[in-house]
């Protein structure tokens, strides 16, 4: 085991909550019927969003650090690292994460750096991070955070994805410890051959700064027919084998909140009980990289996991890669 435990937790989201009936409205303009599609399929029924010109990755991610911190009752003075995790930050230069430092006054011997393996991002670097510690006497305290602003990329004509996305920031806090707890294992799969079916910019970073037209604005999405529940039972299954565990065992399951058919095949499949395996996205919508992150924040706030519990997180990302980690709280 990689000794290290979740001190805190905290979650940020966009003030404004919009209902599913604003989409269904838009689209039956268009003749379109989405009702299926988006409670059946996808789950959602609400999400948070980000409404005005001040909110973004960056203040979201912020006020999601402040609160972790606050929890833990350390300060930004007190991280060995600071990592950022984002498919489309508010910043590029400087890196997100050093912005992060500046803003929580952060010291000066403090790694920062900043992820994007897309939905995967958050996952991995609490993988990374746990490991990193692992081997650093020096490095005690890291603060992740990730933030998704999907929503903005995405075309108001395009059904599949318009209203499937939520904007929201979690933050953790992971402290070394003597305690048996933290990363047990993790497996980790790419399968790149429909590397191109989701793409943002579509045309590319220079043509969208040498041009800024809308072309270049949205998302670009092919349909693929990657399996993602058969990806999921191949993880979840090959790293309990691996650990002498069984289904039972484990107090939570995190999934990818992209969409809850998904979930509940993967439950169907491994006889995991729903109470144990949160559906959030029908109250965030889909969030990025955060996504397992916000379910394990749930569970905490309602009780369904303690401190010694195992818990297993699994997402995936575009590409396709996919992530799952064995966990004790």
């Amino acid at each position: 085991m990689f000794k290290a435990k979740i001190n805190s937790i905290a979650v940020s989201h966009g003030k404004k909550v919009v209902d599913n009936e604003y989409y269904f409205e838009h689209f039956k303009k268009k003749g379109k019927d989405i009702e299926h599609f988006f409670k059946d399929v996808l789950g959602r029924d609400k999400r948070y969003m980000i409404d005005n010109d001040k909110e973004n990755t960056m203040t979201l991610a912020v006020d999601a650090a402040e609160a972790a911190l606050k929890k833990s009752g350390l300060t930004g003075a007190d991280m060995d690292m600071v990592i950022f995790s984002s498919q489309l930050p508010e910043y590029v230069a400087p890196p997100s994460s050093i912005y992060l430092h500046g803003i929580l006054k952060g010291k000066k011997s403090c790694i920062c750096y900043d992820v994007n393996t897309n939905c995967t991002g958050m996952t991995i670097c609490y993988e990374q991070a746990v490991k990193y510690m692992s081997v650093t006497p020096h490095v005690k305290r890291v603060l992740i955070v990730g933030c998704d602003y999907i929503s903005i990329t995405i075309d108001p004509d395009d059904e599949r994805f318009h209203g499937h996305y939520g904007d929201a920031a979690c933050a953790i806090v992971l402290e070394k410890t003597d305690t048996e707890a933290g990363l047990i294992d993790s497996i980790v799969s790419t399968i790149s051959d429909q590397y191109d079916a989701a793409i943002f910019p579509p045309n590319g970073v220079s043509n969208m700064l040498r041009y800024m037209n809308m072309e270049n604005r949205y998302l670009k999405s092919t349909q693929n027919d990657f399996d993602v529940p058969k990806e999921g039972v191949y993880s979840i299954t090959s790293i309990l084998e691996r650990n002498n565990l069984k289904i039972d065992d484990i107090s939570v399951f995190c999934f990818s909140q992209y969409a809850v058919i998904n979930i509940q095949k993967i439950r169907e499949e491994l006889g995991i009980k729903e109470e144990r395996c949160l559906y959030i996205g029908d109250e965030y919508g889909y969030t990025g990289t955060t996504s397992p992150f916000i379910a394990f924040y749930e569970a905490e706030k309602r009780g369904l996991i303690k401190r010694g519990d195992y818990y297993i997180m699994w997402t995936i990302g575009a590409g396709m890669e996919h992530i799952g980690i064995l966990c004790k709280y």
